[in-house]
């Protein structure tokens, strides 16, 4: 566990160390709209009125979304794990500090059950929708609020919950 724990840490300051001014605004504007799947609603309900007002496009992200969301911050109670700021005062994040658990990532989560999701329903949009995903998880890393770990575990989640909803909706086999 050690070995595992020392990577994370290792990782996370790979990532941490690496500052640039116009990049920390990207950043930071990703964390603000990825906060409990903002952007991935706003997205769906968007296109939900543009192309039809079909249901299903917009209940299953929407779905996908809520459901990730409340199991990361579910799971954080399980593993209260500090935040790297906690963990090291050295560190100065770049962004408002959150007060829960640093495990999982719940932006982390909602970022991959939305891309998903929203990618099943419009696959022109998919590499678009995912570039957002991964900036959205990479920001949380990059602007110190969590480990490499968390958001991989957040991320896992929301491919999980994604994919039950998609199956539940008859989506996927």
């Amino acid at each position: 566990m050690g070995r595992v724990r020392d990577l994370d840490r290792a990782l996370f300051r790979m990532v941490f160390r690496l500052k640039w001014a116009p990049l920390t605004s990207v950043m930071r504007a990703f964390t603000v709209v990825g906060t409990a799947g903002a952007i991935w609603g706003f997205f769906a309900t968007v296109a939900f009125l543009l192309t039809g007002l079909q249901l299903p496009n917009l209940l299953v992200p929407w779905a996908a979304v809520a459901g990730s969301w409340t199991l990361a911050e579910g799971a954080k109670y399980f593993f209260d794990r500090a935040r790297p700021f906690i963990w090291d005062t050295g560190i100065a994040p770049l962004t408002k500090t959150p007060s829960s658990s640093s495990f999982p990532s719940g932006h982390s989560a909602t970022a991959a059950a939305g891309a998903l999701t929203l990618s099943v329903f419009y696959p022109p949009f998919a590499p678009m929708l995912m570039a957002a995903a991964f900036l959205v998880v990479l920001s949380r890393v990059y602007l110190g609020v969590h480990f490499p770990f968390d958001v991989l575990a957040g991320v896992a989640i929301g491919i999980s919950t994604a994919a039950v909803v998609l199956a539940g909706a008859g989506l996927v086999a």
